[in-house]
């Protein structure tokens, strides 16, 4: 049997490796964060005006990809070795001689926690859904680009490509905000939803 002064030295180690993991996986995800933003020139043609905007869409979208993939793993992995601690975490502190209330409480504990932020995360941000609006925009301002580039379709009757081309531009990029603004959480979509008595009835 563990004494109380054992548990609570196991306790209190648990929630500061609880805290430097946690603070590792932020530290982890703003580097993820920061390897996508680059520097933007201030574009002086209409070509130009395009390549911004498409590498503006591109870094958008890695970002949100590397997002939706990072914290998928995190929720897919929780969710599969929580209950393998869980079931076999006795016998393996046991086994190896390791503490109990570390393998099967708190490594479980932590994983679940994990999954549940992570899967909130996804629901609430949607970063797979931006990741495939962003690559989506970045796929049709490179079709434009080409089309200028080649003065083929539309462009090769246009009297000033350039204006086509910007207007093409701006267009897409105004849609790809109005499609993302549904996507925004707010208070009504995370607060459940309130019945009054005249609903019931």
């Amino acid at each position: 049997m563990e004494s109380e002064e054992d548990m609570s030295i196991e306790i209190f180690i648990s929630i500061v490796a609880l805290g430097l993991i946690s603070v590792g996986l932020v530290l982890l995800y703003k580097k993820l964060c920061l390897s996508t933003i680059e520097k933007e020139d201030k574009p002086q043609t209409a070509e130009e005006y395009c390549k911004s905007v498409i590498k503006g869409f591109k870094s958008k979208s890695t970002h949100n990809k590397n997002e939706s993939m990072y914290f998928f793993w995190i929720s897919m992995g929780g969710a599969l070795l929580a209950p393998l601690f869980v079931t076999l975490g006795e016998d393996i502190a046991n086994l190896i001689g390791a503490s109990v209330f570390l393998l099967s409480k708190f490594i479980p504990s932590f994983f679940s926690i994990a999954v549940a932020f992570s899967t909130a995360w996804l629901q609430l941000r949607k970063p797979q859904q931006l990741w495939a609006l962003y690559r989506t925009n970045q796929r049709e301002l490179e079709h434009c680009l080409t089309k200028f580039q080649h003065k083929t379709n539309e462009y090769s009757t246009s009297e000033n490509p350039e204006k086509l081309l910007v207007e093409q531009v701006s267009e897409i990029a105004l849609a790809a905000h109005y499609s993302w603004l549904p996507m925004v959480p707010n208070p009504e979509s995370i607060s459940s939803p309130v019945v009054t008595n005249e609903e019931e009835k």
